[in-house]
């Protein structure tokens, strides 16, 4: 249940994140592939690769926390540097992973009125 304010969920909802990777059936292999084919990951990564990607996304206590809208549906964004890239992770607040891919223009894109900066990560959780 998402309250008026989806901030107050943030905290459990990165730990449970945090806890365990869950997609949508059968989507994870459709976002591995995707991630190779636009040479966001190697060719041979396999998708516990992209899961240990993406969990140390979500433990970076730099991370950045921002609240994504569309069409009044909330979603948590963390965005984090990975070698040199800005890599977005956007979940759901039933804490099922909706993607996770680099952000070719992280400036702009982050500007968008959808995205809401919350804090780091560190802080959300403090």
């Amino acid at each position: 249940m998402i309250d008026d304010d989806p901030e107050i969920e943030l905290p459990d909802l990165i730990r449970r994140l945090q806890h365990q990777i869950e997609w949508k059936p059968e989507s994870a292999a459709r976002h591995l592939l995707k991630r190779k084919l636009r040479g966001h990951l190697p060719a041979d990564a396999t998708l516990a690769n992209y899961e240990r990607l993406i969990q140390g996304i979500l433990q970076s206590t730099d991370a950045s926390i921002y609240i994504y809208t569309v069409e009044s549906t909330p979603y948590l964004t963390v965005a984090a540097t990975i070698e040199n890239q800005i890599w977005l992770v956007i979940a759901n607040f039933s804490g099922i992973i909706e993607t996770a891919f680099i952000v070719e223009n992280p400036a702009s894109y982050l500007k968008q009125p959808a995205f809401r900066y919350v804090g780091r990560l560190g802080e959300v959780l403090a």
